[in-house]
């Protein structure tokens, strides 16, 4: 892990920003638990008491699972593969993922709907014909070299006064690398344990989908968030972890 690092080179200041290169995601996530534990600031978002470090890279081989399995994070499979069915409907009622999760009841609107219904908006919605996974595989299967294969979450229509879900992504890239397929996640706010645990099962899966579409092999799995955070009643656990591995 980098810590925000200032290197004078030739008079050009670059600075190093927070980040974990791991085999896998149980890597993954025990560094940033360390990186929160021992480094991260407090604030208070909307009045609730965070620990957080902005500017967060993680990276690791997509090949590998990217289920958290440690024991202090145990990851509630039931609901996880839920919300990926979910997600691959591309239905934005809650009607479904509720029965796993009344966490979505919180976020809803007058039409029992919400935004963050990630498959709609990468699977669903169509402009000029296509839906945004069949542009990115169209311009990587054209362009091997494109770097415009871009699915972009948060959209203008989600800025509205009365918007209870935010959706948390910004975009997901998809780009060739030494012959590889390699994509980055951009959030612009990222909860370790609710967020990270749960949503990167989701851009694995698109990753993996279009590698095969594409008849390109997987490389790297990026994932960069603005606020990497968790928040108070999780800090015990990022303290078990952050002191235990």
């Amino acid at each position: 892990m980098q810590l925000l690092i200032w290197v004078d080179y030739k008079n050009i200041k670059i600075k190093m920003i927070n980040t974990t290169l791991a085999n896998n995601i149980n890597d993954a996530f025990i560094d940033i638990c360390k990186a929160l534990y021992y480094h991260g600031k407090k604030v208070s978002p909307r009045g609730m008491e965070t620990l957080e470090l902005q500017n967060y890279l993680v990276e690791f081989d997509a090949n590998a699972d990217p289920t958290i399995t440690i024991p202090e994070r145990k990851l509630n499979i039931k609901y996880l593969s839920a919300e990926l069915s979910w997600y691959k409907s591309g239905d934005p009622s809650i009607s479904f993922i509720s029965k796993y999760s009344t966490f979505w009841e919180k976020l809803t609107d007058n039409n029992n709907t919400v935004n963050s219904n990630y498959g709609k908006l990468a699977l669903v919605d169509k402009y000029n014909g296509s839906n945004q996974y069949e542009w990115c595989m169209q311009q990587l299967l054209k362009d091997p070299n494109t770097r415009q294969a871009i699915i972009n979450y948060n959209q203008p229509q989600h800025k509205y006064p009365t918007n209870k879900d935010f959706v948390c992504t910004i975009a997901q890239q998809f780009i060739v690398n030494e012959g590889k397929l390699d994509t980055i996640v951009f959030m612009r706010s990222n909860d370790l344990i609710y967020g990270f645990s749960y949503d990167v099962p989701w851009f694995n899966y698109l990753h993996k989908k279009l590698a095969k579409h594409t008849n390109l092999p997987l490389g790297s799995y990026r994932h960069f968030a603005t606020s990497m955070h968790v928040y108070k009643r999780h800090f015990k656990m990022i303290e078990k972890v952050a002191t235990k591995y």
